[in-house]
């Protein structure tokens, strides 16, 4: 893969795998700090994780295969004269405009100012620093990208296997000074405002719709984690496990376990961690049987169904999310599948504790 590409598409799938992983507490502290989620802080959040990496994936990608002949020959050796890639760029050619453009040492530099300018704009943006803090910020990180380089990867690696260049320093200060002088666009970007997070909002679809993907993230993430611990374990610990002892172990961790320790929470406080998040909790009579139907209908029924292996479990999960995601809209205040057969009604939970806080027992 082209070495500029790859770290991209690291950077891309790195970034969606942590914004999944902390879906849920994105939306929790989002709905604590601004009452809500919006579409564009959350864009905004997802762009600053994706460029986080991609600053990690271009500064250790490609990794070397072999660095045995390229330490043999001292490794990467430093480049310290500023200025140095106009006099790259003039020895290959700066005759036409073509010329310019194809040019390889002012890619370079170009990109290298590119790769800067979200993180002076997000500095800025974010923060609040000023464009001379957003300055300093970008100098300081790309100081930490260049030692990097210079240490193998601090001493990770025998040698330099990338260089170290004193006009990527420039190129990239350069690149975080225009970032934060543009910054000022992001503020005009719609649905940034904050409303007083203490006040009850409404019952809306989307947001059931975001409490339930977030039970869902939660469980397949909890089962993901634990049957990798044990396969890791098992490899680690060069355990003869039987394999039908293996599947069993999995089923067990992967499915039952997560969709259990839900069960015992809506037990206990009656709404789901989806449903904390997004301050949302049930208000109607409370008797276990209707817990356990809450648990069956909504994402307890769903993780169960859609990991225990069967076709037709998944066919059945399947038409169990369908059916969920119509009763949000179908159903007296939003209430959903779930709670329709528990004969519950959904709230905020910001509503006063003397307008039905809590289920009744």
């Amino acid at each position: 893969m082209n070495r500029l590409l790859l770290p991209a598409v690291v950077a891309v799938a790195g970034g969606v795998l942590l914004a999944t992983a902390l879906f849920v507490p994105y939306v929790a502290v989002q709905f604590r700090r601004r009452g809500t989620v919006g579409l564009v802080p959350s864009v905004l959040a997802l762009a600053v994780l994706v460029h986080a990496l991609a600053i990690v994936a271009y500064t250790l990608l490609p990794l070397p295969a072999s660095t045995a002949q390229l330490c043999a020959d001292g490794g990467e050796r430093p480049q310290l004269v500023p200025g140095r890639f106009l006099a790259d760029a003039a020895g290959l050619g700066l005759r036409t405009p073509a010329d310019v453009v194809a040019n390889a040492a002012l890619q370079q530099f170009a990109f290298n100012v590119a790769l800067f300018v979200p993180l002076g704009a997000f500095v800025r943006h974010l923060t609040r620093r000023g464009v001379p803090g957003a300055v300093l910020t970008g100098l300081g990180v790309s100081v930490l990208v260049e030692l990097t380089q210079l240490t193998g990867v601090w001493s990770l690696y025998p040698c330099a296997y990338r260089l170290f260049d004193v006009d990527d320093l420039a190129a990239n200060t350069a690149g975080a000074l225009l970032g934060a002088l543009a910054a000022p666009l992001l503020r005009r970007l719609p649905g940034q405002e904050t409303g007083p997070a203490r006040v009850a909002r409404p019952v809306t679809a989307w947001r059931r719709l975001l409490g339930m993907a977030g039970d869902v993230v939660l469980l397949t993430g909890a089962g993901a984690a634990a049957a990798f611990t044990w396969r890791a374990l098992v490899v680690g610990a060069g355990l003869d496990v039987p394999p039908a002892a293996d599947r069993a172990v999995v089923l067990l961790l992967a499915s039952l376990l997560p969709a259990a320790l839900l069960l015992a929470q809506v037990l206990a406080g009656g709404r789901t961690p989806g449903e904390a998040a997004v301050r949302l909790r049930p208000r109607g009579p409370r008797a276990p049987w209707r817990a356990v139907l809450r648990w069956m209908g909504g994402a307890g029924g769903f993780h169960l169904l859609n990991t225990s292996g069967p076709a037709v479990a998944s066919s059945l999960a399947a038409a169990l999310a369908v059916a969920a995601a119509v009763a949000v809209w179908t159903t007296r205040g939003h209430r959903g599948l779930p709670h329709a057969l528990a004969g519950w009604d959904v709230e905020d939970d910001r509503v006063p504790a003397d307008g039905g806080a809590a289920p009744r027992r």
